[in-house]
């Protein structure tokens, strides 16, 4: 099932490392997408061991960080960590309830941190629906709810900006429901100011919604400042109950998605897979590496 985070931003099997190493050489050498990672997918494994995980990251060839949460640490104590490896760290996910709630704070961590972007990982909604479990909240999301978001993200987006970073939003499948002839995504991106509020395209959700990757990185061509490299295994009547499998895996042609997420100015790329795995996550993300290696765009 794809599920998707309740992770508060302050929340607290391998291959020879030679060889790993060697992968993304070649990548960087060939001119293929930086590899950068999602910390969502090894939550388990970095809640337990994140220094050892982030090393096995490493190892396989990933290179730049999108974090979901600092398990426990001080954003100086996680950056320190990461650095320490070699990472370079990019990005990080805030709920829309946290940026609401401690919006500076988040600012100030992502500063520390030295990121690029801060993304919305999933919106807010109403009180009586906020009481929700996630998928449920998600589902009955309004359009009152979504020019809600888009007043929030238009603000913070220029206090972000303001402060020398880039604000965007992180699409699920809910986005895609109609109202009326239009979607929320398109109330959502039509609300907001494409100079404040950027798009990270998680490209498994939108293709659980029945949506073309390639339409919408046309349609909102220098908008999209980084992907969710997610691969779809099997598509599912509920979207929620989608499945994901290590990139090449899927139905997804990457190929034709990366090439124009590339024509159209994007320039990071975060492999992303969410639970049921279908094998230890560390296997399915060196085979996701492996792949975007060889993968020629």
């Amino acid at each position: 099932m794809l599920s998707r985070r309740g992770f508060l931003v302050s929340a607290g099997a391998g291959v020879a490392a030679g060889s790993m190493v060697s992968t993304f050489s070649l990548a960087a050498a060939g001119g293929h997408i930086p590899l950068g990672i999602q910390l969502w997918t090894v939550k388990e494994e970095a809640a337990k061991d994140l220094e050892g995980t982030m090393k096995k990251l490493y190892a396989i060839g990933f290179r730049q960080i999108e974090f979901a949460g600092f398990y426990g640490k001080t954003a100086a104590e996680i950056g320190a960590l990461m650095k320490g490896i070699g990472f370079t760290l990019v990005s990080m996910h805030a709920g829309a309830d946290d940026i609401a709630a401690k919006g500076d704070s988040i600012i100030a961590d992502a500063k520390t941190l030295g990121l690029k972007y801060i993304i919305c990982s999933s919106p807010m909604s109403d009180a009586a629906k906020a009481k929700l479990e996630w998928a449920k909240k998600m589902d009955a999301l309004d359009l009152g709810d979504w020019k809600m978001n888009a007043e929030l993200f238009n603000k913070f987006g220029k206090t972000v900006k303001a402060a020398g970073l880039q604000f965007g939003y992180h699409n699920h499948h809910t986005e895609f429901k109609k109202f009326g002839a239009s979607t929320a995504y398109d109330t959502l991106m039509g609300s907001t100011d494409p100079d404040l509020v950027k798009i990270e395209l998680d490209v498994g959700w939108a293709v659980a919604a029945r949506q073309d990757p390639v339409a919408l990185l046309n349609k909102y061509k220098g908008r999209v400042v980084a992907l969710h490299v997610k691969d779809i295994g099997k598509l599912a009547d509920d979207p929620h109950q989608s499945t994901t499998v290590a990139v090449g895996e899927g139905i997804i042609d990457w190929k034709k998605v990366i090439s124009t997420a590339k024509a159209n100015g994007t320039k990071t790329f975060f492999y992303e897979q969410e639970e049921p795995h279908t094998r230890p996550i560390l296997e399915s993300a060196k085979m996701s590496a492996d792949y975007l290696t060889k993968l020629a765009v």
